[in-house]
């Protein structure tokens, strides 16, 4: 009975002394780190791309504000 608590207290501070190549899980935990960047970088860079396309569709002219400044609308003139 005392056995058993002593090599379960042990067992952690063998655990914090082992090299991070011994544990098994520090791949698996290298991987799921690189997915999750390689996630939140697509994410940023979606992102990115919706501000530039708001930005591009803001700064051009639109139809209504070009005649409202003046301009004729020369696409329903008859050409006969």
């Amino acid at each position: 009975m005392y056995g058993r608590s002593a090599v379960g207290s042990v067992l952690p501070l063998v655990g914090l002394a082992a090299g991070p190549e011994m544990i098994p899980g520090i791949p698996v935990a290298r991987a799921l780190q690189a997915t999750a960047g390689a996630g939140f970088l697509l994410y940023c860079l979606t992102v990115l791309g919706l501000l530039v396309a708001r930005l591009r569709l803001r700064a051009r002219p639109s139809a209504a504000g070009s005649l409202a400044s003046g301009a004729k609308d020369l696409s329903a003139v008859d050409r006969t």
